[in-house]
């Protein structure tokens, strides 16, 4: 906004035609405050819709800096894609100095020797910080194994390490789960409706989110408009326990015809193509923001699969367990995963260590799926012992 003296708005309206144009250049702007007298917070409370990318943009001047944030809050945030309200983020790395971090470098003061000949009192340099003694005990870390302790520093890293996280509609119906040898109503997914499936039978028809597909619904099954189908592929099957069930989408039934029904893709987990299948959706009981409680030798089982074939089992990856409803799992209790400790050199001995924790994310009967919330080492694998740390209350 500009401004101009009183005196020259007189002349301006009197015409005073001859001192308009030098008079216009005399003019007083506000000045924005110099760069740097903004002090940025060293935490940030997360708002509802706020994401990394936002805060980036508002505290470092540029969106595409979020990982900085991210890395100072990797024991907050599990996944950077999600923040939650409530979450404390560091905006400012903590300050560490080479040797021990708990110190303040302290630079000398430099003493103007020309000021001492000249009969000017010494400046006395300040004495030297003592270095803390070293712990006498390491801090435990992801890696740590600590021999000693067994099963008792498994439960202790339950708490430690992970953070848990409510349970969401789309980790139980993206989760996937075991068959059980239960013939299940399946309907064939015939592929997109905007793309011909005769013209070639070769081409596979692929289907996005909001694309419709058609879907052919076996005899015993009765589809309405509005319904809810699990669009899903059954990758392999496993001794004893059936198909493994991968979902790709959610569709929402938009017409019938007999047996052939239309379906719009409302939510996409992979891809969804014709040769796959549909089912009508479980009802998801949501569990809220209950936290699951701790409790001491839990009920045991193993591990039956991964549900993805990878060498090694990653972060939010899903395991499958040969424990289900009847004997009493619910959605949202976490399992530690233990194998015995010992390796090459030293015998294998009665006692456990932890290697991974799984968050029950969907219950069948007899079996129920797990994800991989938080990995300490190697050992998530089939015939891999698991074990109740945290119960949901009933």
């Amino acid at each position: 906004m500009r401004k101009t003296t009183t005196f020259l708005s007189s002349l301006v309206a009197l015409g005073t035609a001859g001192l308009i144009g030098p008079a216009a250049t005399i003019q007083a702007q506000e000045t924005p405050p110099p760069a740097g007298t903004l002090q940025t917070p060293t935490v940030h409370v997360v708002v509802r819709g706020e994401t990394l990318w936002d805060l980036a943009t508002r505290y470092l001047g540029d969106p595409y800096l979020w990982p900085q944030i991210y890395r100072m809050n990797t024991l907050v945030v599990e996944d950077p894609h999600w923040i939650f309200p409530g979450e404390e983020l560091r905006l400012e790395p903590l300050a560490e100095v080479e040797g021990d971090p708990g110190l303040i470098e302290v630079e000398p003061e430099v003493i103007d020797q020309e000021e001492v000949r000249r009969g000017e009192p010494e400046v006395e340099a300040p004495p030297p910080v003592a270095p803390r003694p070293p712990p006498t005990e390491t801090a435990p870390t992801v890696f740590l194994r600590n021999r000693d302790a067994g099963r008792g520093l498994a439960t202790r890293r339950t708490s430690d390490v992970y953070r848990y996280r409510s349970l969401r509609p789309g980790d139980f119906y993206a989760a996937g789960f075991l068959t059980e040898d239960e013939q299940l109503p399946w309907a064939d997914v015939l592929g997109n409706v905007g793309t011909p499936t005769l013209g070639n039978l070769t081409a596979s028809s692929s289907a996005r989110i909001f694309n419709e597909i058609e879907v052919h619904a076996p005899a015993s099954a009765v589809y309405q408009v509005g319904d809810s189908l699990l669009v899903a592929s059954l990758t392999r099957e496993v001794r004893d326990w059936g198909w493994v069930v991968m979902p790709t989408g959610l569709a929402m039934v938009t017409s019938v015809a007999g047996s052939n029904v239309r379906a719009e893709v409302v939510t996409q987990f992979g891809r969804i193509s014709d040769g796959q299948f549909a089912l009508p959706v479980e009802h998801y009981n949501d569990p809220g923001n209950i936290v699951p409680v701790p409790v001491e030798n839990g009920m045991i089982g193993e591990v039956i699969a991964a549900r993805d074939i990878t060498p090694i089992p990653n972060h939010r990856d899903v395991v499958f367990i040969n424990l289900g409803a009847s004997d009493g799992v619910s959605l949202g209790d976490i399992y530690e995963v233990l194998r015995p400790i010992g390796d090459e050199e030293t015998p294998v001995t009665a006692e456990m260590e932890q290697v991974s924790l799984l968050q029950i994310v969907h219950v069948r009967e007899h079996s129920a799926s797990g994800l991989l919330v938080n990995i300490l080492d190697l050992g998530t694998g089939p015939g891999a012992e698991v074990r109740l740390v945290r119960k949901m209350p009933s």
